[in-house]
C-alpha cells in the first residue's frame, strides 16, 4: 500500500482567515521573487483564486458543466484537513472571466476513507476525475473515484446529480485507481477502462475493468489484462485507424515494480496486447498522449517512478507511422510521481507545450510490526513468555510536490525548455478563464505536505502577448452507410495560429437538428471526440435521418462555432461488404451447411463460360468465403434450389432443377441431387428422378419454384413434389416418396395435372394437420388437398382460372389467422399483362385475392418480418414494364412490401440502397445473427449487370427481434406404430422498441425426432424427423402438434422449438421419449422355488424391451400348472390344472404360489403362462416350461426336465453319491446337425459326475418317427463327443406321455445326447443281454412317498425283437403284462410300469417279480411299490 509521510501538525481550522492570509502572502512573494528573473509566462491571480476553496485536490477538470458555452472548473480529491475527506466542488466560469461557485460539497454524503498514515492522505487522495457525457444528453457528467469509491454524477443542467448513476452490480470501492472514458467499439457511447485496487471486505484485490456503455445500461467486457494500480490510464487512437487504443501504466503486486502496457483495438472492441512496443515500465504514472511535432498523430508522454535505475523520470516517445514509438531524441530532466501531465498550445506559437506536475521527492520505505505467537500466561492473564514474529512492508513516500512549464522548440524533433515552475503542486490544468481565447492555468497542491493551511488550489492567468482568434470549422462535410457502418467525413477546418495539421476536432451528431444523442458534443476542455481525423466511423448505427457538424478546436484548446449541419439517412437495409459473383437466371440460398449458427449460401446460375458449377460461400464470422464444400456440384439455370435434409442424417442436402450446360453445346433440363458429407458435397444419383437423354442426366425444368419438400405421408422424412417439362418435352408432376433418402414417385397420386411451367409448394392448406400441395402453372392454379392418408385429392374450392409464367409464389400465414396464405408474380400468358397478387385464405375453404401490386416476372418473392413490428411483410423483384405513348419499356424492379395496421402492403420507398433486378432471386435470413432479416439477392441490373449480393439490416441496432419463448409441455400418444406430438404454443417476446410480437397463430415450429440416445449413445437423433433445416419455413408447421405414422418398433427422443416471422428461433425445447412397441412379451425364464408342504414360489421374468402393464388386472399374467406326465392328478378322468396365485407384479417380474394337492405324483411340474401384456396392449403367445427341483437329492433321486420338456432325465435313488445340481440346455453351435438326427443336442451338465446307477433319458421325437410300422430304420438315443463328432448309439425304446411320442434309454453318464435314426441295424457297445434290472427299484404309484410314480424296466437287446414283460406279486399272480406295440431295437431298451395292474388300478404296498421274454431269452427281476 502507498507509503506515509511525517509532516508539521495542521493549523486550527478556526484560523481559517489567517490561513488565507498566509496563503496569499506566500503566492504573492514566490510571484515576485520570480519577477526578480524576468516575467513568467503566468500570473497569479489572487481574486480569482479566493473563490475557490482552499484545498489539496488530485485533478482539476475543466468542461461547460452548466451548458452556458464556457468551461467551468470541477475541483476534486481528497482531504480530510479542510473538505473533510472526499470532495467534489464545481465552479463556473462566466463570459466576464469571473469564477463563481456553482455547487458545493457534492459527494459529501460519501463515505470516503484513506488511512491517515498513507501519503495520499495529505496530498489529495489516491484517486481522480475523469469528464464525459455518458448518456449522450450534451451535458458533461462527472465520474469519480478513489477512496473507497466509484462514483458517476449525472450533469441535470442546472446543478449535478448527489446519486450515483453507476448500477451497484458493476461499482468498486477503488483506490490508487485511474480511469478514463472512452468509446473502444465506435458505437457512439463512452465506455469506461479504470485500473487499481478494489476493497472487498477489507481486503485489497487488483482490478482492470473495461465497462462497456450500452446506451441503457452497464455491462463488463471479458479481457485478459495485466492487473496494474498505482498508475494510469489512457485512451488514443495511437495508429489513425479510427478506434481508440490504450495505455495502462502501474505497479502490479509488488511495491517496487512498474509495468507499461500498450493495447491495440484490433479487431474493433477488443484489446490485444502490442508486445512488440518498448514503452519504460514506470509506476505512480502520469500519461499523456498529444501531437507535439505536428504531424497529426498521437505521440506519447509518461512520468513516473523507474523501478529499475530507482528514480524519477519523464519520458518523450515520438510516434512513428502506424503507432510504432519510439524514445525522442531530446528528454526532460523532471520527473513527478502521483502527478498529471497536459499538452497545450500556451505561447500561441502553434505548437503542444507540456505541464508536469506531481511528487518530486519520492522514496520507497521499509515499515515493520510484529506479532505474538505461543503466548504463555498466568491465571490472572499476566504474560510469561511468547514468541515474537516481525512483518515488513513497502510503501510509497512523498515530502514534496511540484510542476513545471516546458515550452515547445517548435521542431519537428520534439525538444522542450523549462519555463516555469510551480512549487507545491500536485496537478495542473488548463482553462480560458479571463475569455481571451488563451489557455490560463488552474493548479492545486500543498506548500507543505501534512499541513493544513499550506493547501491551495491556485489560478494564474496568461500573460502572452497576442490574439488568438477562434478557429473556423470545416465547409465540407459528407457522410455515406455501408454494411452496419457510418462514415462522416468533412475537410479541415482552419486557424489563424495553427497550420491544419495541429488541428482537432469535436464532432456531434443527433436524431434531431442539434440533437447529440449519438454522438455528444459534451466535451472536457483541451480534449475533443474526435481528434485530428478528418473522418469518424460509427458501428451498429441505427438506421434513421442523422444530423451532424463539426467544430474546429485549436492547439490551445479554443473551439470553432459548430459548421453548418449536414443531414445523412440511413436506410433500414444498406449494402454489405460481401464480394460475391453474379450469375445470369441465377439462384441463391441461404442455409447454415456447417453447423456453426452463421448462414452461408449456395448460388447456382450461367456464367456463360461453357461448363460451370454451383458454388457454395461459407459464413466465417461474417465474411463469405469460397468453400470447398462446393466439390463438383452441377449448376443448373432458370431452375430453382433447395436445401433439405432427406436423407435424416442431421446434414442439409442440395436439390437443383433446371436448364443445365455441360459445355457451349449441350443444354437441357435436369435435377441433381447433392448429399452433404465429411469431405463436402458428394453426388446422389436418385434413379428414380434422373435419367439418360443423348447421354447426359436429365430431370425436370419447371423454373422457379418447381420443386419442394414436404412430408405429404407423415412419416417424419421429407418427400419431394416436382413439375415441369422433361428432356423429351413430357409435361410433369410428380411426388416422390422418402425412403430412407431413396425418393421413388407414388403411382398412387392419380389426380395430379401436369403444367409448365410449374411452381410447387406444400403447405397445410386447411389447417387439418396434414400437408397439401400448392401448384401454379401457366394454365391454373390448383391446390390439392391431403386425404389423410398421402392422397392427394383436386379441391374444386381450391382451383383459380389464372396461369401464370415467368413466375414465382411464397407462401405464408400474413394475416396470422392459422392459414396460410400466398403471393403469385409472374406473366400472364392469355393477355400478356404482368401481376402480383396477394391471396388470403378463407379458412381453409379456397383462397380469396387480397390486394393486387405492381406486376413482375422472372423475379422472386419471399415472406419475412424485415421491419421487427410482428406481422410478415414481403419482398418482390423482377421485370415489370411500363407502356408509353411510343414504347413498352422493360426493366428491372424490386421492391420490399410493409405491411401496414390494416393487412395491406405499401412499397418501402425508404430504401434506396436495394439493386433493382430482374431474371432474380431472393432470399430473407439473418446471415450476421444480429435479430434481424438480412437479404439475398441475385439477378441482373438494368445495364445488364450481374450481380449477387447481401444486403444487411439495421434494424437490430435498437430493435432486434426477440425469438419466442421455449416450448414446454410436451406430450405423446402412441398407438401401434403411430405417435401423436404435441406441446404447449409459444409465446413470441416483445422486441427492445416495444413492438414486434409474433401473434401466436404466427408461431411456426421445427421438430427433430430420432433414436433414443440413452439407450444407445450412438443412435441418429434425426432418423425420424431431421432436426436440420434450412432457411425459411419449409418443413416447418403452424399448429402445436403433430403426427407421425409408420415408426419402426425403437426408442425415440423429440424435441421442438418454435420460429416467429422474423425467423428468430427459440431454444430447443428438453427432450421428450417414447417408444414404438409391436412385439408382445415373452417370457425370458422362469424360477421354481421349492418348499415344504408342496408349496413352490414361481418368479417369471419377461423379456419386454419396453413397458409391462403392471396396473391393468386384465393385463395380469395367467399362470397355472399340470403334471409333466399325467393330466389326471386325481384320477376322476378329468385333466387338472393347478393354479399359481399371484404375489407381486412388478416391472417385468411376476411371482406367484403354486401349491401341489397331497395326490401330486412327483415334484416336476409344468408351467403355462399366458395373458401377460405390455403397456401398448401386445399379449403374449401362450408359453409352457417345465421345471424341477434345482437339486437331486443323492437319497431320494428326481428328474431333472429341460425347460421346453422335450428332454427331461430320471436319477433313481442313490444314483449320485451326493446331492447336485444338474441342467438340461439346449445345445447351441454352429455347426450342421447329423442328417440322421430326429432331435437338437442337448447338454447334459455336470458331465464330469460318476452314476452309481443307470438313469433315464427321455428325448421327444417328431410323430413321423415314433411310428416304426412300415418303416425301416432304428431309432435311437446317441451320445455326442463334441470334439470329434462322433455318435455312439445307446438304442432307445419309443413311450408316449400325453399323447406325445418320446425315445427313452439308459445313461451311464451325462453328457451331450440326441435322438437319431438308423438305415440298418445299429451297433451298441458294452451290452448285456442277460441282465434285467428296475429302475427306480422302489417307487410310488399312488402317492408321494417316493417322486417316483414309475418304473423303469432297463434291458438289452443285440437285434430287433418283440418283448414281452410281465408283473407278478409274490404269490405268483399275475398283476400286469406290457408288450409294446412294436418290435424293440436294438441296444439300451426301456418299458415303463405304472404300478397298475390290468384294471387299472394301482397296485397294493409290496414286493413285486418282473420277468422279460424274448424270443431268445427269459430275464428275471424285482421291483418294491411303496404308497401311502
Amino acid at each position: 500500500m502507498i507509503g506515509t509521510v511525517s509532516g508539521p501538525s495542521p493549523l486550527n481550522r478556526s484560523m481559517i482567515l489567517n490561513r488565507k492570509f498566509f496563503l496569499i502572502l506566500f503566492l504573492i512573494i514566490f510571484f515576485s521573487e520570480k519577477d526578480l528573473f524576468g516575467q513568467d509566462l503566468f500570473d497569479f491571480d489572487e481574486s480569482l483564486s479566493s473563490v475557490i476553496k482552499q484545498s489539496t485536490a488530485s485533478n482539476i477538470g475543466v468542461a461547460d458543466i452548466n451548458n452556458d458555452g464556457i468551461n467551468d472548473l470541477v475541483v476534486s480529491g481528497f482531504d480530510d484537513q479542510n473538505e473533510g475527506g472526499l470532495f467534489l466542488d464545481i465552479y463556473n466560469v462566466t463570459t466576464e472571466g469571473a469564477i463563481d461557485t456553482f455547487q458545493l460539497d457534492i459527494v459529501s454524503s460519501l463515505f470516503g476513507y484513506i488511512r491517515e498514515d498513507y501519503f495520499s492522505y495529505y496530498i489529495g487522495g489516491n484517486g481522480g476525475l475523469d469528464l464525459g457525457d455518458f448518456d449522450n444528453d450534451g451535458l458533461v457528467d462527472i465520474l469519480l473515484h478513489g477512496a473507497e469509491n466509484l462514483f458517476l454524477s449525472k450533469n441535470l443542467g442546472s446543478s449535478v446529480s448527489t446519486n450515483n448513476y453507476l448500477p451497484s452490480y458493476v461499482r468498486e470501492s477503488l483506490v490508487n485507481s485511474s480511469a478514463q472514458w472512452g468509446d473502444i467499439n465506435l458505437d457512439g457511447n463512452l465506455d469506461i477502462f479504470w485500473a487499481g485496487i478494489k476493497v472487498y471486505q477489507n481486503k485489497p484485490y487488483i482490478t482492470n475493468k473495461l465497462l462497456l456503455n450500452i446506451g441503457d445500461d452497464f455491462e463488463f467486457e471479458t479481457m485478459v489484462m495485466p492487473d496494474l494500480h498505482n498508475g494510469a490510464v489512457a485512451w488514443s487512437d495511437i495508429d489513425l485507424d479510427g478506434d481508440l487504443d490504450l495505455l495502462i501504466s502501474g505497479e502490479s503486486v509488488n511495491t517496487r515494480s512498474g509495468s507499461t502496457r500498450l493495447y491495440k483495438n484490433d479487431p474493433l472492441g477488443r484489446l490485444a496486447e502490442d508486445t512488440n512496443q518498448e514503452i519504460m515500465a514506470l509506476k505512480a504514472t502520469a500519461i499523456c498522449f498529444s501531437d507535439l511535432d505536428q504531424d497529426s498523430d498521437p505521440d506519447l508522454v509518461l512520468s513516473g517512478w523507474d523501478p529499475i535505475e530507482q528514480n524519477l523520470k519523464t519520458v518523450v516517445y515520438v510516434n512513428e507511422p502506424t503507432g510504432t514509438f519510439r524514445l525522442a531524441d531530446q528528454q526532460i530532466n523532471f520527473g513527478t510521481v502521483f502527478g498529471t501531465i497536459e499538452a497545450i498550445d500556451v505561447n500561441l506559437d502553434g505548437w503542444k507545450d507540456l505541464a508536469i506536475s506531481g511528487g518530486t521527492e519520492h522514496t520507497i520505505v521499509e515499515d515493520s510490526y510484529y506479532d505474538l505467537t505461543n503466548i504463555q500466561t498466568t491465571s490472572q492473564g499476566d504474560t510469561l513468555s511468547a514468541d515474537t514474529v516481525w512483518y515488513y512492508e513497502y510503501r510509497d513516500s512523498v515530502s514534496a510536490l511540484g510542476g513545471k512549464i516546458y515550452l515547445n522548440e517548435a521542431s519537428n524533433t520534439i525538444s522542450f525548455n523549462e519555463s516555469q515552475t510551480f512549487n507545491g503542486t500536485r496537478t495542473i490544468s488548463f482553462s480560458d478563464i479571463n475569455q481571451d481565447n488563451i489557455p490560463d492555468l488552474v493548479c492545486s497542491g500543498t506548500t507543505e505536505i501534512g499541513e493544513r493551511d499550506s493547501a491551495f488550489v491556485a489560478v494564474y492567468i496568461n500573460t502572452i502577448e497576442g490574439t488568438n482568434s477562434e478557429p473556423d470549422p470545416p465547409e465540407v462535410l459528407e457522410s455515406f452507410a455501408i454494411s452496419n457502418r457510418a462514415i462522416f467525413n468533412w475537410g479541415s477546418g482552419s486557424d489563424n495560429v495553427d497550420p491544419d495539421q495541429s488541428l482537432q476536432y469535436n464532432l456531434k451528431i443527433g436524431t434531431s437538428s442539434g440533437a447529440s444523442d449519438l454522438l455528444s458534443s459534451g466535451t472536457s476542455f483541451n480534449s475533443p471526440n474526435i481528434g485530428p481525423r478528418l473522418i469518424r466511423e460509427f458501428t451498429n448505427i441505427p438506421w434513421g435521418t442523422y444530423y451532424w457538424s463539426v467544430q474546429t478546436v485549436d492547439a490551445s484548446g479554443i473551439v470553432s462555432s459548430w459548421s453548418q449541419e449536414n443531414e445523412l439517412f440511413i436506410p433500414r437495409i444498406v449494402n454489405s461488404t460481401q464480394s460475391l459473383p453474379g450469375y445470369s437466371f441465377g439462384v441463391s440460398r441461404w442455409s447454415d451447411i456447417n453447423d456453426d449458427d452463421l448462414l452461408d449460401i449456395s448460388i447456382s446460375g450461367n456464367l456463360f463460360s461453357g461448363s460451370s458449377l454451383t458454388q457454395i460461400f461459407m459464413n466465417q464470422d461474417g465474411l463469405l468465403e469460397p468453400s470447398a464444400y462446393s466439390g463438383s456440384i452441377k449448376n443448373t439455370y432458370g431452375g430453382h434450389i433447395s436445401f433439405a435434409d432427406y436423407t435424416n442424417d442431421g446434414k442439409l442436402d442440395i436439390s437443383l432443377s433446371g436448364f443445365h450446360t455441360s459445355d457451349w453445346n449441350d443444354t437441357y433440363p435436369a435435377t441433381f441431387f447433392y448429399k452433404l458429407t465429411d469431405n463436402g458435397y458428394a453426388w446422389d444419383g436418385q434413379a428414380g428422378l434422373q435419367y439418360y437423354a443423348a447421354g447426359y442426366e436429365a430431370g425436370y425444368l419447371g423454373g422457379y419454384n418447381n420443386h419442394d419438400w414436404g412430408d405429404y405421408d407423415n412419416d417424419g422424412d421429407l418427400d419431394l413434389a416436382i413439375g415441369g417439362v422433361s428432356y423429351y418435352g413430357q409435361i410433369i408432376l410428380g411426388i416422390y416418396n422418402n425412403h430412407g433418402g431413396i425418393l421413388s414417385l407414388d403411382t398412387t397420386q392419380t389426380n395430379l395435372v401436369p403444367g409448365y411451367p410449374m411452381q410447387t409448394k406444400w403447405s397445410d392448406i386447411n389447417n387439418d394437420g396434414h400437408v397439401d400441395l400448392f401448384t401454379s402453372s401457366g394454365q391454373f392454379i390448383q391446390s390439392y388437398l391431403n386425404d389423410g392418408n398421402g392422397i392427394m385429392l383436386q379441391s374444386e374450392d381450391h382451383f383459380i382460372a389464372l396461369g401464370i409464367v415467368a413466375g414465382g409464389v411464397s407462401i405464408a400465414d400474413f394475416n396470422s389467422d392459422g392459414y396460410d396464405d400466398f403471393v403469385l408474380a409472374g406473366q400472364r400468358p392469355d393477355n400478356g399483362s404482368l401481376i402480383t397478387h396477394i391471396y388470403k385464405n378463407n379458412n381453409g375453404d379456397g383462397f380469396i385475392l387480397h390486394q393486387e401490386l405492381q406486376g413482375a416476372s422472372y423475379g422472386g418473392l419471399d415472406w419475412g418480418d424485415y421491419d421487427n413490428d410482428g406481422d410478415l411483410d414481403f419482398i418482390g423483384s423482377g421485370t415489370t414494364t411500363v407502356i408509353n405513348s411510343s414504347d413498352t419499356l422493360s426493366f428491372p424492379v424490386s421492391n420490399v412490401y410493409q405491411q401496414n395496421s390494416a393487412g395491406n402492403f405499401v412499397a418501402d420507398t425508404s430504401l434506396y440502397m436495394l439493386d433493382s433486378v430482374g431474371f432474380s432471386s431472393i432470399q430473407w435470413g439473418d446471415y450476421d445473427n444480429d435479430g434481424d432479416l438480412d437479404l439475398l439477392m441475385n439477378g441482373e441490373l438494368a445495364n445488364k449487370d450481374l450481380i449477387t449480393k447481401v444486403y444487411e439490416n439495421l434494424e437490430s441496432v435498437n430493435n432486434a427481434n426477440v425469438g419466442p419463448s421455449r416450448p414446454v409441455m410436451l406430450l405423446d400418444s402412441v398407438s401401434v406404430d403411430t405417435v401423436r406430438l404435441s406441446w404447449n404454443n409459444s409465446v413470441d417476446l416483445e422486441n427492445p422498441l416495444g413492438a414486434g410480437k409474433t401473434p401466436t397463430a404466427g408461431i411456426r415450429y421445427q421438430l427433430q425426432m430420432g433414436g433414443d440416445q440413452n439407450y444407445n449413445l450412438y443412435a441418429n437423433t434425426h432418423s425420424i424427423i431431421s432436426g436440420k433445416y434450412g432457411t425459411g419455413t419449409m418443413g416447418t408447421l403452424a399448429k402445436n402438434n403433430r403426427l407421425i405414422k409408420s415408426i419402426p418398433e425403437g426408442r425415440y427422443q423429440w424435441r421442438v422449438r418454435a420460429m416467429d416471422y422474423g425467423l428468430g428461433v427459440s431454444a430447443w425445447s428438453d427432450w421428450d421419449y417414447f417408444y414404438i412397441d409391436q412385439t408382445a412379451p415373452v417370457v425370458e425364464t422362469i424360477q421354481a422355488n421349492y418348499g415344504v408342504s408342496g408349496q413352490i414360489i414361481l418368479v417369471v421374468n419377461f423379456a419386454e424391451e419396453f413397458e409391462m402393464d403392471n396396473d391393468t388386472p386384465a393385463a395380469d399374467p395367467y399362470v397355472y400348472a399340470t403334471h409333466p406326465d399325467m393330466d389326471d392328478i386325481n384320477e376322476d378322468g378329468v385333466s387338472d390344472t393347478l393354479l399359481a396365485v399371484k404375489q407381486s407384479y412388478s416391472a417385468d417380474v411376476w411371482t406367484g404360489l403354486l401349491t401341489l394337492p397331497e395326490r401330486y405324483v412327483g415334484k416336476a411340474i409344468k408351467i403355462h403362462v399366458s395373458n401377460a401384456t405390455d403397456m401398448r396392449g401386445n399379449t403374449m403367445v401362450s408359453a409352457s416350461f417345465f421345471k424341477t427341483p434345482e437339486k437331486i437329492i443323492s437319497q431320494a433321486g428326481g428328474t431333472v426336465i429341460s425347460s421346453d420338456g422335450n428332454v427331461s432325465v430320471l436319477f433313481p435313488q442313490n444314483a449320485v453319491s451326493e446331492d447336485i445340481s444338474v441342467s438340461i440346455s439346449l445345445l447351441n453351435t454352429s455347426d450342421t446337425l447329423d442328417s440322421n438326427a430326429i432331435s437338437n443336442y442337448y447338454t447334459i451338465t455336470p458331465s464330469e459326475i460318476q452314476l452309481n446307477k443307470p438313469t433315464i433319458l427321455r428325448i421327444a421325437v417328431p410323430s413321423q418317427f415314433a411310428d416304426l410300422t412300415g418303416n425301416n430304420y432304428n431309432p435311437y438315443i446317441g451320445h455326442i463327443n463334441i470334439s470329434t463328432g462322433a455318435i455312439s448309439p445307446l438304442g432307445g425304446s419309443i413311450i408316449s406321455v400325453n399323447n406325445k411320442p418320446y425315445i427313452q434309454s439308459q445313461l451311464s453318464e451325462l453328457g451331450v445326447y440326441g435322438a437319431f435314426r438308423s438305415d440298418s441295424t445299429i451297433n451298441v457297445d458294452s451290452l448285456d443281454i442277460e441282465k434285467i434290472i428296475c429302475q427306480p427299484r422302489i417307487f410310488s404309484p399312488a402317492g408321494s412317498v417316493f417322486e417316483f410314480p414309475h418304473t423303469n424296466i432297463l434291458f438289452d437287446l443285440t437285434e430287433t425283437d418283440n418283448v414281452t414283460a410281465r408283473i407278478f406279486n409274490l404269490s405268483g399272480k399275475i398283476k400286469r403284462t406290457l408288450k409294446p406295440e412294436q418290435k424293440l431295437g436294438p441296444g439300451n431298451n426301456i418299458i415303463v410300469w405304472d404300478g397298475k395292474d390290468a384294471d387299472g388300478s394301482v397296485v397294493p404296498s409290496g414286493l413285486y417279480i418282473v420277468t422279460l421274454e424274448s424270443s431268445s431269452s427269459m430275464l428275471k427281476t424285482t421291483v418294491g411299490v411303496l404308497n401311502r
